[in-house]
């Protein structure tokens, strides 16, 4: 016999659940025709906050199920985001960025695929341009929370970036990096 009164079976029996899921399948339905009027192409089923902020939509190009949330930031100079990866508040994305499969970045993530010209001390900074190299982050990826992602590097396949790191080079496979500048503390196998 089973016991009604597991936490388990409260989950499984609870329509509030089932309608909250509803609810979010529904309006991501309703809010596709938006989105394909907004951005280059959109994958079915993604999300897009009206709450973040973006500039150059037709430069962006999103999966499936990709989630961008409130606050986030995009302002890309291209933009490609594949299947099922998700963004947290607070998060800024600029310059030439590229985002993998299956990617989780936590709230308050800095990725930076640009940088200002500064040689030439007679010229204000501001007046000396920018280069873009872009940011490649590949599939299954982890950045965490309060992160600097820096123009130039690749997030390779499988990699953890630990929370307030600063990544100014390439990671490896499966590799975890922690610190400023951020350096591999451990693999994941």
């Amino acid at each position: 016999m089973q016991n009604n009164n597991s936490k388990l079976y409260k989950i499984l029996h609870n329509p509030i659940l089932y309608m909250l899921t509803f609810l979010r399948l529904l309006r991501n339905v309703l809010l596709y025709p938006v989105n394909i009027i907004l951005f280059k192409k959109i994958g079915f089923l993604s999300y897009v906050s009206l709450r973040s902020s973006i500039r150059n939509h037709k430069n962006i190009k999103l999966g499936k199920k990709v989630q961008i949330n409130p606050f986030v930031t995009l302002w890309p100079i291209k933009l490609d985001i594949g299947n099922n990866t998700q963004i947290n508040p607070g998060t800024a994305v600029y310059g030439i960025v590229s985002i993998g499969e299956n990617v989780m970045i936590a709230p308050n993530c800095m990725i930076a695929g640009g940088n200002h010209m500064f040689s030439q001390t007679e010229i204000p900074m501001i007046q000396q341009g920018s280069s873009e190299y872009g940011i490649i982050i590949e599939d299954d990826v982890w950045i965490g929370a309060n992160s600097v992602i820096t123009d130039g590097v690749t997030i390779k396949k499988g990699s953890i970036i630990a929370a307030g790191a600063v990544v100014t080079k390439n990671t490896e496979l499966n590799s975890i990096n922690a610190g400023v500048p951020s350096k591999i503390i451990k693999y994941r196998k």
